[in-house]
């Protein structure tokens, strides 16, 4: 899928982030300050989530994804380093098998400034990670919808409704919603669009 080369590298998102909102911007200088995407850079580091594409709530995580192919491995040799740039050099790692791919992740949430943040690790390269292609989709889709698609999935979001689901039920979309928002980043972006328009719900 075509992104007008926007949000496809970790670079083209840290640029969309410095000149973004507030709360972007404020996400910009705390990735800058602590490092972070550079420390993990040998790991293919990605921020993604809800606040590069302005979705965010007042409580949302900043997401890096990394690639990597022995998760043990991963957390022996960057536990040290990421507990250094942590506030208060708290980390916490969790082990678990992604429902939606059944493939195995290490997380590691710590807090940067005010920020919570969630590094998510698989032995798949990030870009095709279901996070990274579910955040493609929804930018490109954003895109299309402009402001009253960003006020509308904020709405949802509002009420308690997950990203994903969120966009799945303004589609109209049955069936599991991270895996139907994966499958959307198989259609080029036109393609995308025209699917798009036929059954927006707002």
């Amino acid at each position: 899928m075509s992104m007008n080369g926007m949000m496809d590298t970790a670079e083209n998102v840290m640029k969309h982030l410095s000149v973004g909102n507030q709360r972007q911007q404020d996400a910009y200088r705390v990735f800058q300050d602590s490092g972070l995407l550079a420390k993990l850079a040998a790991y293919s580091s990605y921020p993604t989530g809800t606040v590069p594409i302005d979705i965010d709530l007042p409580d949302s995580d900043l997401d890096v994804l990394c690639y990597a192919d022995d998760l043990k491995t991963f957390q022996a040799e960057q536990s040290g380093q990421l507990e250094g740039i942590a506030l208060n050099g708290r980390t916490q790692w969790t082990y678990g098998i992604s429902v939606s791919d059944q493939k195995a992740y290490v997380t590691c949430e710590l807090k940067l400034g005010s920020w919570p943040v969630e590094i998510f690790v698989q032995a798949v390269p990030v870009e095709q990670q279901n996070a990274y292609l579910h955040m493609q989709v929804e930018w490109s889709l954003l895109q299309l919808w402009g402001e009253a698609g960003h006020r509308e999935i904020r709405r949802l979001k509002q009420a308690g409704w997950k990203t994903e689901p969120a966009f799945a039920h303004v589609l109209g979309l049955e069936g599991n919603p991270y895996i139907e928002m994966r499958d959307l980043a198989e259609l080029k972006e036109q393609e995308l669009w025209e699917f798009a328009r036929s059954r927006v719900t707002f």
